[in-house]
């Protein structure tokens, strides 16, 4: 997503400066960063064809290091967003447990719709 966090569009990379899917539901974020995402989606305006898949880091990574990057991300790119806390991050992983695969984002929307 680039070291300025306005993604590379060339490649497929939306940004995650100024964007409610950073700045909003924290769920959907723990969510796409646990399971991954994979097809197209739109932010800020501008369609990505989500050829190229989130990696999902749900089995790499903790509960404390998810919330950090999260957290990171939320208030980093001039972005400003709660904190999300390592607890969170255990009771998300914990609901999801069973399902395999890749988010799309449609199905993230539906269940956190996007913020105004």
């Amino acid at each position: 997503h680039q070291p300025d966090g306005k993604g590379l569009s060339a490649s497929g990379f939306p940004p995650l400066a100024g964007t409610p899917w950073v700045t909003g539901s924290d769920e959907r974020m723990i969510k796409l960063v646990l399971k991954g995402l994979h097809g197209p989606i739109e932010v800020n305006g501008k369609k990505y064809a989500g050829q190229v898949p989130m990696t999902p880091f749900g089995g790499m990574l903790k509960d404390e290091e998810v919330a950090a990057i999260l957290t990171y991300v939320r208030n980093g790119f001039g972005n400003t967003a709660s904190a999300v806390s390592a607890e969170k991050v255990k009771t998300v992983r914990n609901a999801i447990k069973a399902k395999t695969g890749f988010y799309a984002p449609a199905e993230l929307l539906k269940k956190h719709p996007m913020e105004k």
